[in-house]
């Protein structure tokens, strides 16, 4: 499923992103939450069933959300560029097939990237902690099978990859009590986050703007250069053109974009014809630095544009550097057909 196929009041809305935990390591849950162990003791329910098990589970997976979202952990791959050691991240990842779920009591199983970190990534775990035949499943298959996991866990440094030490994993969960305003959110959670270019106030009016073919987009894109699209977006935005210097996080931080009818930061990656090709993150410095760099300024909303096509590797490295459990930031595309509709739309193309 696609952020098109996803209703845009949900799409805009502020979702708390449970986990639908598959995998739990019950005794590094309670050492996780700290202090909130005993609130955790008064408000279990008492029993040994099956359903009361659960109920409890997802309690303790949200005390542990809840706690680590109050501390500003990281995703894994901001982890990773931040060269953490031994610390708790939070996020959304891809993770390889590993049919040995079914037949071992220890397994490791890579984790996927787009962008090549400094050693491998792998996860390890004892298998007795998997909670459920779905999550068993979902592991063994990984993202071959196109499943993200939602995952809580320790960053560890060994001397030839880093390791991952899983507390929680699980599919992305949107039907929680928290967002009881909202009906019918059970498969949106795998791919929630992502926002649409007309999603955003001052964008809005390109949705009326209509081309006949790649030919009319891709012809006036490939002459207008990044500076003109900066300057044309700061417009709509009614903000000043900062200057670009090579240290820079961003190409434009903006304090005015709009969603939902409300006001947010965004920072913006924006990507001129210099290039004209579809997008793919060498093109975003080494090992997609300018999204990292990007993604740490920490607004509401992260926007990556180009003249071009988005490939889908920078669409995932953004969602991993942005996207986890809690009430995580938005993030958004604009690409070479949306920027043209954008500039058209508010009589902005050039000439």
């Amino acid at each position: 499923m696609s952020a098109e196929h996803i209703p845009q009041g949900v799409r805009v809305a502020d979702l708390f992103t449970h986990i639908d935990m598959g995998f739990l390591n019950r005794r590094l849950a309670l050492t996780a939450i700290g202090r909130r162990r005993q609130e955790f003791e008064r408000t279990r329910r008492q029993g040994d069933d099956h359903l009361t098990i659960l109920s409890n589970d997802h309690l303790l997976v949200e005390m542990l959300i809840d706690t680590y979202a109050a501390l500003g952990a990281p995703t894994l791959i901001e982890a990773l560029h931040r060269g953490k050691q031994n610390c708790v991240f939070m996020s959304t990842e891809r993770l390889a097939e590993c049919s040995e779920v079914y037949e071992r009591d220890r397994v490791e199983q890579r984790v996927y990237f787009d962008v090549d970190p400094p050693k491998p990534v792998v996860l390890a775990y004892h298998t007795r902690h998997i909670v459920s035949d779905t999550g068993r499943m979902t592991l063994a298959e990984g993202h071959e099978h196109n499943y993200r996991e939602a995952m809580i866990g320790i960053l560890h440094d060994k001397a030839d990859h880093f390791e991952v030490e899983p507390i929680v994993i699980g599919t992305p969960w949107l039907d929680h009590p928290r967002n009881k305003e909202f009906n019918e959110l059970a498969w949106f959670g795998h791919d929630y986050g992502e926002i649409l270019p007309e999603d955003i106030e001052e964008f809005a009016k390109l949705k009326n703007s209509v081309v006949k073919d790649a030919d009319e987009w891709m012809t006036a894109m490939n002459a207008i250069p990044e500076d003109h699209v900066k300057m044309s977006f700061a417009a709509l935005l009614k903000e000043p053109v900062k200057s670009d210097w090579g240290g820079e996080e961003n190409d434009h931080f903006s304090n005015n974009v709009t969603v939902a009818g409300r006001r947010r930061t965004a920072a913006f990656l924006l990507k001129g014809p210099t290039r004209f090709q579809e997008m793919t993150p060498a093109m975003c410095g080494k090992n997609g630095d300018q999204i990292y760099r990007m993604a740490r300024c920490g607004a509401d909303v992260s926007i990556v544009q180009h003249s071009h096509l988005i490939g889908p590797a920078v669409r995932e490295t953004l969602r991993s550097f942005v996207h986890g459990p809690g009430r995580s930031r938005k993030f958004c595309f604009i690409d070479g057909q949306a920027t043209y509709r954008i500039l058209k739309a508010y009589a902005l193309l050039p000439g």
